[in-house]
């Protein structure tokens, strides 16, 4: 057996790719794995919600900020 890694510029070529490949009789199995997957880490519904809560609560005591607050204080420094 021979693996091969193959990288393409979208999701949909991606797709269309396995569909093809799937059709080759000589082709034993075909995986795809996205690289954004591997930075995932498991969590807990009781994790979850933690986060949940405290953004709802920072919304509630106005500690969010925006991407244009932030580019605006670096530009400060």
């Amino acid at each position: 057996m021979v693996n091969i890694k193959v990288e393409v510029d979208s999701y949909e070529n991606a797709e269309n790719l396995i569909k093809t490949l799937k059709q080759m009789a000589f082709v034993t199995s075909v995986e795809m794995e996205d690289e954004d997957d591997k930075n995932l880490k498991p969590m807990s519904a009781t994790d979850f919600y933690k986060r949940i809560n405290a953004a709802n609560l920072a919304q509630k005591e106005n500690r969010l900020f925006t991407q244009q607050q932030v580019k605006t204080e670096v530009a400060s420094w």
